[in-house]
Order: C-alpha cells, then structure tokens, then sequence
C-alpha cells in the first residue's frame, strides 16, 4: 500500500481527513500524524511515507519551509499542501518548493481527496499502486464508530473478531499535558499491541483515538472475565515502569457489541483523563469507583475580574481568582485548561503591580513553570497556594506604594496652588495619564482635582483675609487666581459668602 502521513496543527482536520475516505480499500495506508513541520520531518525519516498531506499554517515549523525541507532530502515523496482561500500566497510558495498539488479546506469532499491522491500516486518514481483492497479494516471502521462518523457496526463482520459475547473496553492516554516523550508514548503503544495479541484467553482490537488515547476492545467467554480484568491491571502495572503519568480504565461488563460505544462513552471518557486527579491509582475499574456528585463545571467572571483590577481591588480579584480555581478543582475540570486559564488571570494580574518589567518577566516563568510542573492535584493546590501567598504579599506591598502617592500628590499641590496649577501638570509629575489620574484622585479623595485645589486656595485666602491688609484683587492673584471675579465665585461656593463678607466678620 501507498504510505500517507497527515501533518496538520488542528485535531479536527486531521480526523476529518482520516475518516473522509476508506483509505486501506483504497489502496493507501495512513502511516503517521504529526501536528507542525518539526515532528513531521521527524516521523518522515522513521515512517517512510510515499505521500505526505501538509497544512501551511503551523507552529514550530510552517508548511511552506518543511515542503522546502522535505524536497531537498526527500525528493521522491509526493506533497499534497492543505489551504485556506486567504492562504493562496503560501500555496504558490509551497508549488515552488516541491508541492504537486493542494487543495482547499472548505471546499474538500471525498471526490476531490481521492483524485489528488491519485494524481500524487502516480507520480512515486517506479512505484506501482496495488489494486483497491475489498476486504474490511475492522480497526479503522471500529473508531469510525466510536468517535460517531458511523452510526452502527456490522455486527455480522464484526463477529469474526469477536465470536463471544462477554466485552470489556480499555483505555490510556499515552500523551497527555504532562508531555510524555514521543519515543515513551510509542513505546507504550507497542507494548499494549504486544500484549494484546499474546492474551490468548480474549480476543481484542487495539486502535488509536483522541490524542493519543488508546483504545482495547475485547471479548472473551463469561468464564474468562476475570481474567481479562486481571490482564488489563498487569498490563497497566508494567506500562507504569515506563511512564508514572499514566492511568488505565477498565469498563464494566456488557453483553453484546451493540454496547460498546455506550460503554466507551460512559467508562472510559469519564476517567481517561483524570490522572492528574488520582496520583495514588494507576488503575480504575470503572464499576468499582464511587458515584461521585456531579459538580457542575464552573465559569470565571473575566468582567468582574477586570472591574477589581481597574478598581486596584486587587485583594477582591484574588479572592475571585482562588474560589474560581477551588471550584474548578472540585467538578473535575480538564487540567490543561484550568491550568491556562489561571496562568492568563496570573499574568494579567501581576501586569497591574508595583513591579519592573523585569521582575514581572521573572514572577510569571516562576509561576507558569511550578503550575506546569505541578502534575497532580495535591501537588498544584500546594503549588497555587504558595503563589497566592506571594501574590498577597505584593499586593500589599503595591497598595502601600499606591497610597503613599495620594500624600505626594497632596503635598504637590500645597507647595504650588499659587501657581496656575492644572491637572495636566500633577499628571506629568507623577508619570500618570491625565484621564486616569482624573478617575484615580477622585476614588482616593473623594472629590476631584479642582474641586480640592479650590478648597485649598480658598483656605489659603480666608488666612490672607483675617490677618493681613492686602486688597481682594491681590489675594486672589496671591492664591492662584488670575481672574477677580472667578475667585469671588469659588470663593463665595466653597464658605457661602463673599470675600469681603467674610472680611468684615473676621478681620482681625
């Protein structure tokens, strides 16, 4: 068969591709996946593939450079290029580089994969594609009808491979957020092959799902159960040799192959990718676990996060930050999600304290990394706990620096109200915008900058008023004011009389 590895970064594309077409009754073999141009060049040299199907758009390594790559070792394999419609300039740069031809995403349908994979065919030198092949990929067409692509088995078929009717499924994520190794994962993946086939009390099917999850379903005679179960936990003990990050699931037992997805979706989804939540078990039968209560899954407030933040309630957003991740915690949240959302809360956070750029810098490697590297969750709580503490200390130091400004400020403005003070000069002296200094002296005074500069001055004229014999027109000059009639007016607002008034009951 003709050898295709699929190299793209979106999951959905790469199971849409592999589900389109039948492709071992086609004549081809999908060999490999990879998800960027760096791990594709590196399954390329291991796999061999005679085609290989790119997307341009990539991290690490994009489409356009690793056809360049691949053209220039491997000259011999086909590359058909995946494209957007806006992507058409990356497209000639991927023809020029080797590519024999693309196609476009939104518009791919069975047909058209079908003739560009002929037209890729035909041009391997000196190789000749076998005839379509009328037999049935049982493995293929089994994870067509787990994941929903098919809506029923052929059981009649499907009864060759499982001729009794006593089923158990069993399920391991080989590659999960706490990266095992590619070379671990493969390691692990062949061992389950091996033993698998070697357990000659059970027939089985090993495939591949999901990310890297793979998937065993076997049947065995009623009297057989028992081992089987035991199979499945010596299997998992010595897969732990290899990588401690793992966690194998074993269904309950049901009769009959109608059952399998039912018990696939029930079992084995439900705890597959719980590691991080059971450090102490490497295996779970499924029908031995204690119905937990369902905790509905919880949503941050992102508004009311940025509101205390913008309010420098630094302490509330904390508070927010803690219960969400405790309640996230407790409904069993995906962990890599969990863990990404509270590192943007994090970085958002630090971003609004009294700190340099560098220490910032410094602050979130620390944190991001002890969050990365917490990998269960007894672990992280000790880990979130920690920098929750230190994030508390900061904030108080920053509320301090944040208070110590309104004294400063203060003082500016006693040492210069006989100046004509603005709002813009105290906002360049303090290195703050003139909008955000407006907002930020009224939360703190609880009145606004001119309204308190006017209380100032009008003190400082009641004083000049009581003890001295200068004219009204030279007090008002003398406390700021450049125009007589506008002093009498604040003057007059503020104590509720005129200056001369005022004068006459209070001179001395």
């Amino acid at each position: 068969m003709i050898r295709v590895l699929i190299v793209d970064d979106e999951y959905i594309m790469r199971q849409g591709l592999k589900y389109m077409i039948h492709w071992e009754q086609e004549g081809y073999e999908i060999v490999g996946e990879a998800t960027n141009g760096n791990e594709a060049l590196r399954l390329t040299e291991e796999l061999k593939p005679h085609i290989i199907i790119s997307d341009i758009v990539m991290s690490v390594m994009d489409g356009v450079a690793f056809t360049e790559m691949v053209h220039k070792i491997y000259p011999d394999i086909a590359i058909i290029i995946l494209s957007g419609y806006d992507k058409f300039e990356y497209v000639k740069k991927t023809l020029t580089n080797g590519a024999i031809d693309y196609i476009l995403k939104p518009t791919l349908n069975e047909e058209e994969l079908l003739n560009v994979l002929e037209k890729a065919a035909q041009k391997i030198p000196g190789y000749k594609r076998k005839e379509k092949s009328e037999g049935i990929n049982y493995a293929a067409e089994m994870e067509r009808y787990l994941i929903g692509m098919s809506q029923e088995l052929d059981e009649v078929a499907f009864s060759q491979i499982f001729p009794y009717s006593h089923f158990h499924i069993f399920g391991m994520r080989i590659k999960n957020e706490n990266e095992i190794p590619p070379n671990v994962s493969e390691l692990l993946y062949q061992k389950i092959k091996k033993d698998v086939a070697d357990f000659e009390a059970a027939n089985g099917m090993v495939m591949i799902l999901q990310e890297e999850l793979v998937i065993v379903v076997m049947c065995a005679k009623p009297a057989n159960d028992a081992q089987m179960i035991r199979f499945f936990e010596q299997m998992t003990a010595e897969l732990a040799v290899l990588s401690e990050y793992i966690l194998g699931v074993c269904s309950r037992t049901f009769d009959g192959m109608s059952l399998i997805r039912q018990y696939y979706r029930q079992d084995i989804l439900a705890y597959a990718d719980k590691v991080f939540y059971y450090k102490d078990l490497k295996f779970i039968l499924a029908d031995e676990m204690t119905e937990k209560e369902k905790i509905p899954a919880v949503k941050f407030d992102f508004f009311k996060y940025n509101k205390f933040l913008s309010m420098k309630e630094y302490g509330e957003a904390l508070r927010l930050l803690e219960e969400y991740n405790t309640k996230a915690l407790q409904s069993e949240i995906d962990i890599a999600s969990l863990k990404n959302q509270i590192k943007n809360m994090v970085y958002y956070l630090l971003d609004q304290l009294d700190l340099t750029e560098e220490q910032k810098d410094a602050e979130r490697y620390e944190y991001f990394r002890e969050i990365s590297m917490a990998h269960y969750e007894q672990d992280y709580k000790e880990v979130m706990r920690q920098i929750l503490e230190k994030i508390t200390a900061q904030i108080g130091v920053t509320q301090k620096t944040v208070d110590d400004r309104i004294p400063r400020m203060l003082a500016f403005i006693e040492k210069n109200y006989e100046q004509d003070l603005r709002l813009e000069d105290m906002a360049e002296e303090f290195n703050f915008n003139y909008h955000y200094l407006s907002a930020y002296f009224h939360q703190h005074m609880k009145e606004g900058f001119s309204d308190y500069l006017n209380e100032i001055r009008t003190a400082k004229a009641c004083e000049l008023l009581e003890n001295t014999d200068l004219s009204i027109a030279q007090i008002s000059e003398k406390v700021g004011y450049s125009e007589h009639s506008y002093f009498c007016r604040v003057f007059k607002k503020v104590t509720g009389k005129t200056p001369s008034v005022y004068r006459r009951k209070n001179h001395g």
